[in-house]
C-alpha cells in the first residue's frame, strides 16, 4: 500500500514535472516570437522612414491640375525645362510610362505626371552605362523615361510641382525622388492612368 502511494505520488511528481516543462517552452516559444514581431516592426518602421526622406535639393513648384489644350497638336510654353506641371495634353493622350529613346511630347509627359508618373530625363551625351540604369527605373509603374535636350543637368527627376537636377544615374537621390513622389500626395490624379495612352515604350 505505501509502495502504491509512493509511486503515485512519484508519477505525479513526474506529470508536474512535464507539464512546468511544457509551459516553460511554451512560453519561451511566446517570448522569442514576440521578440521577433518587435523587431520586425521596428525593422520595417526604419525602412519605411528611410524610403520616405524627401532628397535634398528638389525644387517645389505650385501649378493646378486639370487644366487640357483643345488638341493634341497644341504646344504649351513651359517655364520649366523640362516641365513639372501646368497645362497639357487632353485624354487621353497622356504618356505611356515605359522607356523612350526619343524625344517625347512635353504635352504628353506632363499629363502621366498629372497621373502620378515620374519623369526621368536625360540629355542625349549621357554616357550609355548611365541610360541603361534609368532605363531599369522605367521597369517600375509610373515611371517614364526619355532623352531630353533642353536641360542643364545631365539627368532630371520630374514630378507634377517637384523637381531635381542631378548629376548622373548613379546619383542615390534618384532612388529617393522615386520613392517619395511616385504617386506622391501632391498628384492631382492619383491612380490614373498611365498606359491606354500615347507613345510606344521601346
Amino acid at each position: 500500500m505505501v509502495r502504491q502511494q509512493r509511486e503515485e505520488r512519484r508519477k505525479a511528481f513526474e506529470r508536474q514535472q512535464r507539464q512546468w516543462l511544457i509551459t516553460r517552452i511554451a512560453f519561451g516559444i511566446l517570448g522569442l516570437l514576440v521578440v521577433a514581431g518587435v523587431a520586425y516592426g521596428l525593422f520595417r518602421w526604419n525602412e519605411d522612414q528611410q524610403n520616405n526622406v524627401r532628397p535634398e535639393g528638389v525644387r517645389d513648384f505650385a501649378y493646378a491640375g486639370s487644366d487640357h489644350t483643345a488638341s493634341l497638336a497644341e504646344t504649351v510654353a513651359y517655364e520649366e525645362s523640362p516641365p513639372v506641371g501646368g497645362r497639357h495634353a487632353a485624354a487621353p493622350y497622356w504618356q505611356n510610362c515605359g522607356y523612350y529613346d526619343a524625344p517625347i511630347q512635353n504635352e504628353s509627359a506632363v499629363h502621366s505626371l498629372e497621373h502620378g508618373a515620374v519623369w526621368l530625363t536625360y540629355r542625349p551625351d549621357l554616357p550609355q552605362d548611365q541610360i541603361d540604369v534609368l532605363r531599369e527605373k522605367a521597369e517600375q509603374t509610373y515611371v517614364l523615361v526619355s532623352p531630353y535636350g533642353d536641360q542643364e543637368a545631365p539627368v532630371v527627376a520630374s514630378s507634377w510641382n517637384h523637381q531635381l537636377e542631378l548629376d548622373g544615374s548613379d546619383d542615390e537621390r534618384l532612388d529617393q525622388f522615386i520613392r517619395t513622389f511616385r504617386q506622391g500626395p501632391d498628384t492631382p490624379e492619383p491612380g490614373a492612368a498611365c498606359q491606354n495612352g500615347v507613345g510606344t515604350p521601346v
